[in-house]
């Protein structure tokens, strides 16, 4: 059985913000044009976990669940009501952890914020792939609260499109 990994793989303004100031995202659409790798990333993963705001907002986008036949996993304490198929409600984030270590799952932290400090705070994040988007928000919801341990990076990887969005790549050191 493969080792377990759990990766943070996010877009985030040069400021470090995750969504606008109303919590919106739609400031990502200007760098829709080019490939940065998702699709790869997609095939590496088999499970997702999100915060249920971010569930909320990717329902909300309309169309088809954009993760069909991957696992996802909703951190809430809501039910969830007519979830897609795969999508699973949880309160228990720490036995998440356990048992997809376990399984030796290949896991995204897709977001948000909260949901990124939690799984910092129980050690649950192998690596950090960020894709800064060349913006300045000014204000909004960053990616790092700030109120977390420290969590020492090694950088693997940088990249720079030809756009200004640079990729980085770090493990957990």
């Amino acid at each position: 059985m493969p080792d377990a990994s759990f990766r943070l793989y996010m877009a985030l303004s040069l400021d470090g913000m995750i969504a606008d100031a109303d919590g919106g995202v739609d400031w990502l659409n200007r760098w829709d044009d080019v490939d940065y790798g998702t699709a790869g990333f997609m095939e590496q993963v088999d499970v997702l976990i999100m915060g249920r705001t971010t569930y909320d907002q990717v329902t909300g986008f309309g169309g088809a669940w954009p993760y069909a036949g991957k696992r996802a996993m909703v951190l809430t304490s809501r039910p969830l009501g007519e979830a897609p198929d795969g999508v699973e409600g949880t309160s228990d984030l720490a036995g998440l952890i356990a048992e997809l270590r376990e399984d030796g799952a290949r896991v995204w932290i897709v977001g948000g914020a909260a949901t990124a400090a939690a799984c910092i705070a129980l050690g649950a994040i192998d690596s950090v792939e960020l894709f800064l988007m060349p913006v300045l928000l000014g204000e909004g919801v960053p990616l790092f609260m700030g109120d977390g341990p420290e969590l020492p990076l090694t950088l693997r990887e940088s990249r720079a499109w030809p756009n200004g969005v640079v990729g980085v790549t770090y493990d957990v050191a």
